[in-house]
């Protein structure tokens, strides 16, 4: 294939799927337990995070590492969609 065919073939391919229709719009609809879900899938990754730091894993609130799990629990939820109340 020449450039001088490459060029219009590709431009056509571009064009072609920009207009391809899609919206980008989510599909779907969140369920009533889907931030409970999420709620329980950052509480498990942040015990995981805590242990592997050697943290103990439910700190107590006088403690620096309470504050460090609650800023990784938020950062996990916030990733997840959801934004603090």
């Amino acid at each position: 294939m020449s450039l001088r065919t490459a060029v219009p073939a590709l431009a056509t391919l571009i064009l072609l799927s920009s207009c391809s229709g899609s919206d980008n719009q989510p599909r779907w609809e969140p369920t009533a337990g889907t931030q409970a879900v999420a709620e329980s899938e950052c509480g498990e990754q942040v015990d995981i995070k805590m242990q592997l730091r050697g943290y103990p894993r439910r700190p107590s609130p006088e403690t620096p590492q309470f504050s460090y799990r609650r800023e990784i629990f938020a950062k996990c939820m916030r990733d997840k969609g959801y934004q603090e109340e």
